[in-house]
């Protein structure tokens, strides 16, 4: 049986495993730049033993100043790298110095572990290979006397407190942060897109898999999109009942079901999915204590519910989780808890890629940029193409899904960009490549 209390006491609701979202969290919360320096502190599990900018930029000047003809030269490079953001276009280990914000900010930090369990217990072990200038070479070689690197999570930087919830994704954001290490530019220029991506990946995933617990390992759930140039039309009935509806219908059990599974699980100890509590759970060892916690939790919460005991330990928590998202009920005291924080899920990790169309009410939108984004991660560092057909499959297995009318629009939009070779007359065999 995994980390269940050995004393069951209701308590107050908290979420601090498994999501990023607070209760208190209201709308552009994140800095996303702040997050970003967290987030390479954690994938290249490096550290920086200075939060002083300053001090590295007279490390850098004193180095210049002993190689240049002509020291007043530096006063150029200061204006060209150190006055702006040209210093982090150099490499992205560089970003680390935007993690010094992070520190005292707990919103930032939130997001910034979301991304260190997605990455569990993978890191970038090499270095991306940028080509450098003499300058950005010497400014490079100073910043690595200041980097302290460990090869263990845990010794240099945090490690993971948490079992992944969805371990196909987390496969696939290892696989795709691999593919931006191999392309340094695209690293810098996409990193911040290709986080806002995974997290709303991974928030679409997780809403839709909730329910799932009793069905075991999670497994990408149809999730469907639509072009942000396509019409939406209610007569799409895939965008329709599995697009936004499902989302917001399963944002509301978000909050109530990892409040209840984190009040079950002792603190202090590596967090569990529901998936993997229910798989452990015996009859013999936790089904009495499970049972008195239910009622605890009704006279607790005051719910106008009638207590019936359980007959298993699967159904116990499945009784928890309903009553968990009760307590959030209209007639509730609790109930603007939850609905603010489904307003901060969609506000904070979920903007980009919901639109509303006038009739057709809000669908789930890939805007073209988002669209390049997702198809050079899919196609992927060995491959310098992929046919059509098995390009979809790649994107859902990342949980990203398009029905037949817009597989014709991505089509077209690949044509117009000139990205895409058809291998026949009948057009059956359509190959797109990647843009870098």
């Amino acid at each position: 049986m995994l980390n269940i209390k050995k004393q069951l006491v209701p308590q107050n609701n908290k979420v601090t495993a498994f999501f990023p979202i607070n209760t208190k969290d209201r709308k552009d919360v994140f800095d996303w730049d702040c997050v970003l320096g967290h987030f390479i502190k954690y994938c290249y599990r490096k550290q920086i033993s200075t939060d002083n900018m300053s001090e590295f930029t007279k490390a850098c000047k004193d180095a210049f100043e002993l190689k240049l003809d002509v020291p007043e030269f530096w006063n150029e490079i200061e204006s060209m790298y150190f006055q702006n953001d040209e210093l982090y276009k150099i490499s992205p280990e560089l970003l680390l110095f935007k993690a010094q914000k992070v520190q005292g900010n707990s919103s930032n930090k939130r997001l910034g572990d979301f991304f260190l369990n997605l990455l569990q217990d993978f890191y970038l072990k090499e270095k991306s290979k940028t080509k450098l200038n003499f300058i950005e070479n010497e400014i490079a070689a100073t910043f690595e006397k200041f980097t302290i690197t460990g090869s263990t999570a845990g010794t240099v930087t945090d490690k993971s407190k948490e079992a992944a919830y969805l371990p196909f994704l987390s496969e696939q954001f290892a696989k795709d942060l691999s593919f931006l290490n191999s392309k340094p530019k695209y690293f810098l220029n996409s990193i911040t897109d290709f986080l806002r991506l995974y997290s709303f990946l991974y928030t679409a995933q997780i809403a839709i898999n909730l329910d799932a617990w009793q069905q075991g390992e999670p497994t990408p759930k149809k999730c469907y999109f639509i072009m942000d140039n396509e019409k939406a039309s209610e007569e799409r009935t895939w965008v329709k009942e599995y697009g936004y509806r499902q989302l917001a219908r399963n944002f509301e059990k978000v909050f109530p079901y990892l409040a209840m599974s984190e009040s079950i699980q002792e603190p202090d100890t590596l967090k569990q999915p529901l998936w993997k509590i229910s798989d452990s759970l015996t009859d013999s060892e936790c089904l009495e204590d499970l049972n008195i916690y239910t009622k605890n939790f009704i006279d607790n919460r005051k719910l106008n519910i009638e207590f019936q005991p359980a007959n298993s330990s699967r159904e116990a928590l499945k009784n928890l989780l309903s009553l968990s998202v009760q307590q959030f009920g209209k007639s509730e005291s609790r109930y603007d808890v939850n609905v603010n924080y489904r307003k901060a899920i969609e506000t904070e990790l979920c903007a980009h890629f919901i639109q509303n169309r006038g009739r057709a009410g809000r669908v789930l939108v890939f805007n073209q940029d988002y669209v390049l984004l997702l198809t050079n991660l899919a196609i992927g560092i060995d491959r310098e193409q992929l046919r059509f057909h098995e390009l979809i499959l790649e994107f859902e297995a990342r949980g990203v899904f398009f029905d037949k009318q817009s597989q014709k629009v991505l089509v077209s939009f690949y044509e117009r960009i000139g990205n895409v070779e058809r291998m026949s007359d009948s057009g059956d065999a359509v190959y797109v490549r990647k843009t870098v």
